[in-house]
């Protein structure tokens, strides 16, 4: 008899217009014969795929993946997401184990690229419309290769190397495999962005029925500069092989190039970026079906249905540099020490401060102010206040209400790959591989300096442009404030960490004790460090659980987590 297959429910999400192909099918079971031998059920085989991958709308106990580092703190002790610095990780207690689920979304990937691929549907031949259907089932291969080079990217950023396969395998096989070496994964993803890449469309037009939400040629060309990029750093790179980051730079400027072709080289304001689908900017994003479950984790304690949760650091905030103001200031970093800064720390920042955290003494959700102050609606000692003295704005709807008048909720859309992060990419790796920020040749055009400068000059940031005499050390150190900055919790600071092989300085997490005055109603802001966070250097790759090591005694842990 033929192996039954579970024709797993692609439960993905329809957005305001157009056709979204990835719908709601219910769960049924079929042979496999019955699957791919019908058109709308290899289709759906393949658009499954799409399920496997993952968002941080609060992934790790209902925390950011960002308070497992400094850029945020959870509020709450119960959650799994302080198990990555309170001493207790190990390959018994994980953290964001992502092994099964990556391996099972590699294994639908698998089967179908075994089972679906090449399947021409005989009995639909002289239907109407055919020729463009197949037209549409055979990009599905390349959607589906890409989509498995994108799992292979999440195992390997967090364990290092990992077993490499692109068949289907018995339950025997799958627990005999042994771990390849990451340079070997590396190299697997980058040639199957590339393959992709050839064939994937620029853009879903009317011969692709106006279909959204899939991976396009550019969303390849993303992944592959993202990948190469974390090839070409310390912690896969050492000795450094500076021909590392010209291989980086050259991927990232391959997307800059064709960057006004894919129409995605508008920056616009910062406040539009998140869970805009139309945001021009957008390379691929994950969009999630409508609710208010973010906003009641991260709407502050003291608003109704707010609970808090994922709170932005000090050390987050003192990152957003002065912005140019008449004489007061000339940009530059935040000084704690500066009177004229201190007396209203918020004043004449980088304006994407207040589009990210929701400070002090300003107005937010329900158009109130948010009390952070000690005795202050939303502020200590209330149980879930803030500890940092921050909450969360960026990707927090303020339009989703829990007023018993009437609850809303609203569509949330996790940006994967954008273009700033493109740039930033271009920068940091074109900085590493040659002498100057400012190097330019027939093939980098564009300086180091000259690209992170249009990110700073987006609508409504217009921060000073980056001299163009500053040396590599400086500018790295640049580079690395700005994405911090710019890609604020969306994913990118935990790993950046990782690849620079930083986590020793960033331990130490900065939080701020706000006090008002009950006569003047002036604050005072008072800075201090936490002590309590652990680093040991294993932490740089994640365990692979005891579980799946007693499963497969091929896989060998990650150094320092036996």
């Amino acid at each position: 008899m033929k192996t039954k297959i579970l024709f797993l429910s692609c439960l993905m999400l329809i957005i305001y217009s157009c056709t979204d192909f990835l719908g709601y099918d219910e769960s049924s079971t079929y042979s496999e014969d019955q699957v791919f031998t019908v058109y709308s059920r290899s289709t759906q085989m393949a658009t499954n795929v799409y399920s496997y991958m993952k968002s941080d709308f609060g992934s790790v106990g209902s925390a950011m993946r960002a308070a497992g580092c400094d850029e945020a703190e959870y509020v709450w002790p119960a959650s799994d997401v302080h198990t990555f610095y309170n001493g207790t990780w190990s390959q018994m207690n994980t953290v964001d184990d992502v092994w099964a689920q990556n391996y099972k979304g590699i294994r639908a990937a698998n089967l179908f690229l075994e089972k679906g691929v090449g399947q021409t549907f005989e009995e639909n031949k002289y239907q109407s419309g055919y020729d463009k259907a197949m037209l549409k089932y055979n990009n599905l291969q390349y959607e589906v290769r890409f989509l498995r080079a994108l799992f292979y990217f999440e195992l390997i950023k967090r364990y290092g190397g990992v077993p490499l396969v692109t068949k289907v395998l018995t339950e025997e096989e799958a627990n005999s495999v042994s771990r390849d070496a990451y340079d070997k994964v590396s190299e697997f993803i980058v040639n199957e962005c590339d393959t992709a890449a050839k064939y994937l469309p620029k853009f879903y037009d009317a011969t692709y029925d106006l279909e959204t939400g899939r991976v396009t040629r550019m969303t390849a060309l993303a992944l592959k500069a993202r990948v190469l990029l974390y090839g070409a750093s310390k912690l896969h790179n050492n000795p450094v092989v500076t021909e590392k980051w010209v291989v980086a730079a050259k991927a990232a400027k391959t997307l800059i190039d064709s960057a006004s072709i894919y129409k995605i080289n508008s920056l616009i304001a910062y406040d539009k970026i998140p869970n805009n689908i139309a945001l021009p900017e957008l390379i691929f994003a994950r969009r999630e079906a409508n609710s208010g479950t973010f906003e009641s984790l991260n709407y502050p304690i003291g608003f109704v249905g707010g609970n808090t949760g994922t709170c932005p650091t000090q050390n987050l905030v003192d990152a957003y540099e002065m912005k140019k103001s008449g004489a007061t200031f000339d940009g530059g970093a935040f000084n704690w020490n500066d009177p004229t800064m201190t007396a209203n720390p918020y004043a004449n920042r980088d304006p994407r401060l207040a589009f990210t955290v929701a400070l002090n003494n300003t107005k937010w959700a329900y158009d109130e102010i948010v009390e952070a102050w000690e005795g202050g609606n939303s502020g200590l000692p209330k149980s879930g206040a803030t500890k940092t003295g921050y909450y969360l704005k960026k990707y927090v709807d303020k339009n989703v209400s829990f007023k018993p008048s009437g609850t809303t909720s609203s569509r949330h859309v996790w940006v994967m790959f954008r273009y700033a992060e493109v740039l930033l990419n271009y920068a940091e790796a074109l900085n590493e591989a040659y002498p100057s920020p400012n190097y330019k040749d027939a093939t980098f055009t564009l300086s180091a300096v000259e690209a992170i400068n249009l990110i700073r000059k987006r609508s409504g940031v217009a921060l000073i442009a980056i001299p163009a005499t500053i040396n590599t050390v400086d500018f790295r150190a640049k580079v690395r404030n700005e994405r911090m900055v710019e890609l604020a919790f969306e994913d990118h600071r935990f790993w950046d960490i990782r690849r620079w092989m930083i986590g020793p300085e960033t331990v130490a997490i900065k939080r701020t004790k706000i006090i008002k005055d009950p006569v003047s109603g002036l604050f005072t802001y008072t800075t201090y460090a936490t002590t309590d966070r652990v680093w040991d250097d294993k932490m740089y790759y994640f365990p692979i659980a005891l579980t799946e090591i007693y499963k497969n005694r091929n896989l060998q842990q990650n150094p320092g987590w036996e």
